[in-house]
């Protein structure tokens, strides 16, 4: 009864907001090009899911090329937060990808629009009931042909929303998703990427057999660490053992040391053999990480002994990774790293100090030797008694000098 009349308050409040004003911040359309959010409705079921659409159209007279990229890689220039994100300041803060990805330009004729559609609940928590919020903004090129989209004559529409949508208690059923077990199937690549994504990130224990299946397609197999994780049975999870046990293949690097993220963060230690035995196989590689985290205490001696190898990456790799472990050990390690001359040995130590720490000097541009005092000074008083991190601890980061 509680939660039923906790969901009618939300409810009631929902309803309430319909006139609110949830469009902040919303700059006038440019002169050519003018684009919006929105959402497919306002009330959805657990379970269910739930897209962020963007409208972009051309009430000009002139034809203009606008930006096409994927739109779940940082060239689309999209940037979204729900108020079920953890806070900006915390280790668990979404941060905004980087790197290179393909994109080219689409054209969009006078009168035309163009939309396409961002699944909230692939980046995002959607898994209770209540009222959330979505801040959208994105900032997206356009000019009268592709070379001038990113010259001195394009232009950058930039446009900022807020919408609001209720999670309701119902649960979505498993036949509410026959329509992306169809599109599985589709003649169309896209459409199948679209349903593997959903279908991963969703994941209902009632089709934990047809997600396991998905690692038997070479078309789908990416989708296969996310949709182990999200299931997060035994099952599911001795897929990814099975994945991480097994050699990594150059064309699926990615999605081996992702099954080796989500296996690190499973909680379970009895897959620490398997991924210390990864990580000794390829101790300059990524797999570093979710051994540390795996293994914890264990981890330690391992990561130590990478420290003093001849190999530059291996060395720097071992260093961060014991900011993984969770371990108070390995902090006076780190701390005698941190006054070490080499800048890129010391850098790699203040990283994993503040990793397992959760402490920070903001504000400073001094080298890490230069920080060594604080940090010794601040370990000598607090270290018997000071909290010690683990990478799925979301807690703040706190300012070294508030101690």
């Amino acid at each position: 009864m509680a939660s039923a009349r906790k969901f009618a308050s939300l409810l009631g409040l929902f309803l309430l907001c319909q006139s609110c004003v949830w469009n902040q911040d919303h700059p006038p359309a440019s002169a050519q090009i003018a684009g919006r959010f929105y959402l497919e409705k306002n009330t959805y079921a657990l379970g269910e899911p739930v897209f962020l659409y963007f409208e972009a159209s051309n009430p000009g007279t002139k034809a203009h090329d606008i930006i096409r990229a994927d739109p779940y890689s940082f060239c689309a220039g999209y940037e979204i937060r729900l108020s079920s994100d953890p806070s900006p300041t915390s280790r668990c803060a979404i941060r905004q990808p980087g790197g290179s990805c393909a994109s080219s330009s689409r054209t969009l004729p006078p009168g035309g629009s163009y939309t396409e559609s961002i699944l909230l609940n692939y980046d995002h928590k959607i898994d209770e009931p209540g009222y959330y919020v979505v801040d959208a903004a994105r900032s997206m090129p356009h000019g009268v042909d592709p070379s001038q989209m990113m010259g001195p004559n394009g232009t950058t529409l930039k446009v900022r929303e807020r919408l609001r949508f209720l999670v309701k208690p119902a649960k979505f059923t498993s036949e509410e998703l026959a329509e992306w077990l169809e599109k599985l199937h589709s003649g169309d690549n896209e459409s199948r990427r679209e349903a593997a994504r959903t279908l991963a990130s969703l994941a209902p224990r009632s089709l934990e057999n047809t997600l396991i299946g998905l690692a038997d397609s070479d078309q789908f197999k990416g989708w296969v660490p996310l949709a182990m994780h999200r299931l997060n049975t035994p099952r599911s999870i001795a897929v990814l053992a099975k994945i991480v046990g097994s050699q990594p293949a150059a064309d699926y690097y990615l999605w081996h040391v992702e099954a080796a993220n989500y296996l690190g963060s499973s909680g379970d230690p009895q897959w620490f053999p398997v991924l210390l035995a990864t990580a000794q196989e390829h101790p300059d590689a990524s797999y570093l990480y979710p051994a540390a985290e795996s293994g914890g205490d264990r981890a330690v001696p391992f990561l130590i002994g990478l420290v003093h190898s001849r190999t530059g990456l291996t060395r720097q790799l071992a260093i961060a990774a014991l900011g993984y472990t969770g371990s108070r050990s390995a902090v006076p390690f780190l701390l005698d790293l941190l006054n070490n001359s080499d800048s890129d040995t010391s850098e790699r130590a203040l990283y994993g100090l503040s990793e397992l720490t959760h402490r920070t000097l903001p504000g400073t541009s001094s080298s890490p030797q230069a920080q060594y005092p604080k940090w010794l000074a601040w370990w000598t008083r607090h270290g018997d008694s000071a909290p010690i991190y683990k990478p799925t601890d979301c807690d703040d980061f706190i300012p070294l000098d508030q101690d």
